[in-house]
């Protein structure tokens, strides 16, 4: 198997960019495995030849190996944190430049809009969005979600963030739409856009290798201005954060030195 699996990143990153050995062993090869039984494919190797033949099967492959599950205000204890550090940033700059990196179906950056319409006049702020997947990027700029995406928000949020489509739908307001620019990224391969002052990359890393989580949080380091902020998830804290020009300010937030 650990050949197998060898040659299967070797060919999926020819085929896709996307390079599996950078993220975390036992975790993609569960995902390769739920593909496998899905299809009921019995091998790495015989799983490769139905990616080469099949477009629509590769694309959907890559989905389910790099889009990771959000919410809106995931962990909302921590953003209200993360809003007060934003508020004193603000206090001594703007506009302000926030960059929502691994983004997913975009409940992030839509969230971090939410909160940054009810802080701060529209011109202070731009936020860009990014995600590996194409497919993600089309579903956080259609911007159609359904209610378990938003358990953290009050009925009252739910009005001002969505209006309702029918069938358990709900679209993000246009005037919250408009506040996002998305566009394709990969972590690990594509030039960091430079200049920002807000970073958030969470729940991202952890799917990481070591090495490559430090290569990513020393990338997102030299791509934030000096005194800039760095919001991880919930499961995620640099042990040395000196190592990368940062300095822990609260759990899961770090301010560049």
């Amino acid at each position: 198997m650990s050949d197998d699996f060898q040659e299967f990143v070797r060919q999926f990153k020819a085929l896709t960019d996307i390079d599996l050995s950078c993220y975390n062993k036992p975790q993609a090869l569960r995902r390769l495995t739920a593909i496998r039984q899905k299809l009921r494919i019995d091998s790495l190797p015989e799983l490769l030849e139905a990616l080469k033949s099949d477009p629509a099967l590769l694309k959907d492959s890559v989905d389910k190996l790099t889009i990771n599950v959000t919410e809106f205000f995931r962990d909302r204890d921590y953003w209200q944190v993360f809003k007060d550090n934003v508020a004193q940033l603000a206090a001594r700059t703007l506009p302000l430049r926030f960059w929502s990196a691994g983004c997913a179906s975009g409940e992030e950056p839509y969230s971090l809009a939410y909160m940054l319409i009810n802080m701060l006049p529209r011109s202070c702020w731009v936020i860009e969005a990014s995600d590996v997947s194409n497919r993600a990027l089309e579903a956080a700029r259609e911007g159609i979600y359904a209610e378990k995406s938003f358990k953290n928000l009050t009925a009252e949020e739910v009005s001002l963030i969505f209006d309702a489509i029918g069938d358990d739908l709900y679209r993000v307001k246009n005037r919250l739409r408009q506040c996002v620019t998305y566009f394709r990224h990969n972590l690990l391969r594509d030039a960091y856009p430079q200049g920002m002052d807000v970073v958030l990359c969470r729940n991202v890393i952890i799917y990481f290798t070591d090495s490559a989580k430090r290569t990513v949080l020393s990338r997102i380091a030299k791509a934030l201005k000096p005194g800039g902020l760095l919001f991880l998830g919930g499961s995620e804290q640099i042990i040395t954060p000196a190592d990368y020009g940062l300095d822990r300010v609260d759990v899961y937030i770090y301010k560049k030195l």
